[in-house]
């Protein structure tokens, strides 16, 4: 019977999807609140972020990416991201753009640049 009420009150549990955008040429908007993590895979998307995600990853090339995430990780290249907020962002990919207002909950967002020709601004 105890096995039987865990089991019911785990399938009752909502559960955050997570986006994952493998397609081209696509332009995109994510709700942050249903899907808090999102994964760019594709090529040449633009994506807009409404509330704040948890983590974004921008594995792609030629990505236009706005809004808010805590943590962004940017392994691609030739990317253009315009942030209002974001606690960290890691860069390991080249020639990419990245522009950002604050963090969110951290004192300072932390930045880490490891990629050639990367710019990362403070708006």
């Amino acid at each position: 019977m105890r096995l039987v009420a865990v089991l019911a009150l785990l399938l009752s549990s909502t559960a955050f999807a997570d986006v994952t955008i493998m397609d081209n040429d696509k332009e995109l908007t994510v709700d942050c609140a249903k899907d808090p993590q999102v994964s760019l895979l594709g090529n040449h998307i633009t994506l807009t972020l409404t509330g704040t995600c948890a983590k974004v990853t921008a594995t792609g090339n030629h990505l236009t990416i706005k809004g808010s995430a805590e943590s962004v990780l940017v392994p691609g290249n030739h990317n253009t991201l315009d942030l209002d907020n974001v606690d960290a962002i890691k860069v390991p990919g080249n020639h990419n753009t990245i522009m950002y207002k604050g963090p969110i909950k951290a004192k300072q967002t932390a930045v880490s640049t490891l990629g050639k020709n990367n710019t990362v601004t403070k708006k």
